[in-house]
């Protein structure tokens, strides 16, 4: 007995003491990830030194006496703090994420190889002026240098049992081409979609479906376009589609039930800005909140540059120096947006048309596809996927003179896909130079020359001037190529390179002194001609911010900030007014008892918010979304039986118009309706609703706040739950959704908030979820995200220094 006591002591002690060496382990792994935040350090690519300075929040500050020796420094510091990221960046453009998670990811990475993004980012970086090649490399010595300082690898690596690979300079071209995936269509769904409707349906209902303009187009120019009317003749019937599964509606709505609810979230983000003549300071002011989907960390990381000007114009006495302060994005050199003190600038999504999807016609066994110049056999390209735990795979990709074969359409007709994104204008460092313009007029020119994914840019300058351009490649078009598939075999159809800098759209100090953007049509005219329509959002933001704009007379950047943060549902007010008059009927009440509470709860919220308490607001919310749901979905149904390849999500933002008319108008040819009456659909969605809502709970409990709770999280916490404690931001009920200037989803929302005058930026404010830091442990982890969420003014400009790094050359 006592020999055993003895062994199982024994095995107890050893079992402690490996248990207590492999924590130690752990610990000593995960704390060697931290980046450094003091002291010196000598590293490879300095021409001179660089300083890095932290404030109490990380947000960093840059100081050197060259702008190659700052992207040094910053890739330094985005590669210590944000590694991984950058790393997930790049592997999603080059379609490399399987070799990190599996055969998980191997459906995506095929569906992104077709691009061959990482040959295109090759092509690109060999082809660049000396100046940005001089920079990007200068960057990713940095970005080695400080993995390189790291004394063990980012923590996410020793949960996937996997090591980092070096940065190259293809990786940032690479980094530009992951938010071209995030911005733009990489597979041609919306016109894909939009073809196929005009296909099978007659020219007025596809007119009818496909508004040009409605009541919430809100254009910086007054141009309004309007709406097509009600068809006359009979709607198609789900059976003419050949759709035999009568049920197949209701079991889509049940096995998507979690997901119904959720917003039309779409990658946009609002921009606003006043002269200065309706400002406090006289210099402009400008507001910008971009949204994007919001994770740990978050896509932005704040920071200062600070370098001398080595060609001032002035005389060699004026010493001259640039401070750009703003939002970074790891993985790149430059600053995205913010303020150099002379000029402000912000960023949305502009959502021109910027690809086509090209009808080709084939010979017989299709090997080869008709050009203008004749027949010509498709050519291929082999492509090896690395796939953890697994064999490799391969697959070939099939190219035309256009671009990549993309698929087929409901004929059986093969698709090929032109993509500015396929371009060597595609992508260049230009929009570096925004740290030296100087005012508007400069900055337009800078953004003619650009190579980003095409936005919306917003400029304010310290003069008081403000304007409005596109920034990045517009192809030059001709031809009927516009919203839905054509053939380019005659060369009728084609692009024409790009447009040149003269005929960039622009416009500059308006006479209303206020400009504003929020991923609907910006322009009318010949403005708009060149940018085409890539499938705009509804105009209901940019309204909101108009008329809130022009309800103010003078301006500061708190008044800004507000705008931002307004979640007043003037876009549900009307739907708020159809339930009390269409829906909640004496008749409908007298046969559902509940529509009594409803119609007590509707009429006393006279001001419809997204507010956390709001019971109301998330009734009205959800009644449209059960409403739109069950009036298309006998022809989403229809449409998905004939193309799988149809997306309703792609064109549900100006499906709003014609739902809006179909449900006023209540026509009787309306074959698709899917129940025996209009006011059965009504009473059908409001029940749903409810029943939704009151799940183990009464109506007055289930506010807009319990089912907008934020859900902020690492990439890696789903896949390992027991280190989403320490990982995720905790959840919180938050305010704002779609159709407002407060853009707030689960883990959707505004990535930052800018609020800067150029000039004045220790008055500016900025907001960031989440934080600087990518480690759990990091000092200032979460810090600043409670201002986000609450929206407090929290500075623009870094604070004290709290940490102080010295990088030396050799």
């Amino acid at each position: 007995m006592n020999k055993l006591k003895k062994v199982l002591a024994g095995a107890l002690l050893v079992s402690l003491l490996v248990i207590a060496t492999t924590s130690t382990w752990l610990y000593s792994k995960v704390d060697g990830a931290l980046p450094v935040l003091d002291g010196v350090k000598t590293v490879f690519g300095l021409k001179k030194s660089a300083v890095i300075e932290r404030d109490e929040q990380g947000i960093v500050t840059i100081k050197a006496q060259n702008r190659s020796d700052v992207a040094v420094g910053l890739g330094f510091v985005h590669a210590q703090e944000r590694f991984f990221q950058m790393d997930l960046l790049r592997r999603n453009a080059a379609g490399e994420l399987a070799s990190l998670f599996g055969v998980r990811a191997l459906d995506y990475d095929k569906s992104i190889r077709k691009h061959r993004f990482r040959e295109r980012a090759r092509i690109i970086v060999a082809q660049l002026p000396d100046n940005q090649l001089e920079l990007i490399k200068a960057y990713t010595r940095g970005v080695n240098e400080g993995l390189k300082y790291l004394n063990s690898a980012p923590f996410e690596y020793l949960l996937l049992q996997q090591e980092p690979v070096q940065w190259s300079e293809e990786d940032s071209i690479l980094t530009i081409f992951s938010m071209y995936i995030d911005l733009q269509y990489h597979d041609g769904r919306r016109e894909r979609t939009l073809g196929l409707m005009k296909a099978v349906l007659s020219g007025d209902v596809f007119a009818f479906l496909d508004p040009k303009g409605s009541i919430w187009d809100a254009a910086i120019d007054g141009s309004q376009f309007s709406q097509a009317p009600m068809p006359e003749r009979a709607w198609p019937s789900a059976a003419s589609f050949s759709v035999n599964n009568s049920d197949q509606k209701n079991t889509k709505i049940v096995k998507n039930n979690e997901k119904k609810y959720q917003g039309d979230y779409l990658p946009g983000s609002n921009s606003w800005a006043v002269s200065g003549s309706l400002s406090a300071t006289g210099s402009a002011v400008i507001a910008n909140d971009m949204h994007l989907g919001i994770r740990v960390p978050n896509t932005w990381f704040r920071a200062s540059f600070e370098y001398p000007d080595i060609n001032p114009v002035s005389s060699a006495t004026d010493k001259k120096s640039f401070k750009i302060t703003g939002a970074t994005l790891p993985g790149i050199p430059n600053m995205v947006i913010g303020s150099n003190e002379k000029i402000a600038w912000g960023f949305t999504n502009s959502y021109g048309d910027y690809s086509d999807v090209i009808l080709l016609t084939t010979n017989e066994d299709k090997s080869q596809y008709l050009t203008p110049t004749g027949y010509q056999h498709f050519t291929s390209h082999k492509q090896i996927i690395a796939v953890k735990d697994q064999e490799a795979e391969e697959i070939t990709v099939t190219e035309t003179i256009w671009g990549p074969v993309i698929g087929r359409n409901h004929q059986g007709q093969l698709l090929a896909y032109r993509w500015v994104a396929h371009d060597k204008e595609a992508i260049n460092m230009v929009a570096t130079e925004l740290e030296k313009a100087q005012n508007v007029s400069q900055a337009f020119d800078i953004a003619s020359r650009s190579g980003i994914p095409s936005q919306n840019m917003l400029i304010a300058d310290k003069h008081g001037d403000i304007g409005w351009t596109i920034i990045g490649p517009i192809p030059d078009k001709v031809g009927k190529v516009g919203n839905t598939p054509t053939s380019w075999a005659t060369g009728e159809n084609q692009w024409q390179g790009y447009l040149s800098p003269a005929q960039y759209p622009q416009l500059k100090n308006p006479k209303a002194h206020r400009l504003w953007t929020a991923n609907s049509r910006v322009i009318g005219g010949d403005m708009f001609a060149r940018i085409g329509n890539g499938g705009y959002a509804l105009g209901a933001r940019s309204k909101q911010i108009r008329n809130n704009l022009f309800n103010q007379k003078v301006f500061d950047e708190q008044s800004l900030l507000k705008i931002g943060l307004d979640d007043k549902a003037v876009f549900l007010k009307r739907w708020q007014r159809f339930i009390l008059k269409d829906v909640l009927t004496e008749q409908a009440i007298s046969q559902n008892g509940s529509f009594q509470q409803v119609k007590e709860l509707l009429t006393d919220d006279l001001e419809l918010r997204a507010s956390t308490d709001s019971v109301s607001y998330r009734l009205v919310r959800n009644f449209r979304i059960n409403l739109r749901n069950s009036v298309f979905s006998e022809l989403t149904s229809a449409l998905t039986n004939v193309d799988k390849a149809f997306s309703f999500k792609s064109i549900r933002h100006q499906i709003e118009v014609p739902l809006w008319q179909l449900i006023n108008e209540q026509p009787t040819n309306f074959l698709m309706l899917g129940e025996s009456s209009w006011q059965n659909v009504f009473t059908m969605a409001l029940e749903e609703t409810l029943a939704d809502m009151t799940i183990n709970q009464n109506l007055d409990e289930a506010t807009w706040g319990q089912q907008n709770l934020s859900l902020i999280k690492h990439p890696l916490s789903n896949a390992v739950p027991i280190i989403s404690y320490w990982l995720d931001m905790p959840s919180k009920a938050l305010p704002g959704d779609s159709y407002m200037p407060r853009v707030q989803g689960k883990s959707f929302g505004a990535s930052e908030r800018m609020v800067v005058s150029p000039s004045h930026e220790e008055n500016g404010i900025f907001h960031m979820p989440t934080s600087q830091s990518g480690h759990p442990w990091s000092p200032y982890y979460g810090k600043g995200h409670s201002d986000w969420e609450n929206g407090i003014a929290s500075p623009f400009l870094p604070g004290e220094t709290r940490y102080k790094l010295t990088l030396l050359s050799y």
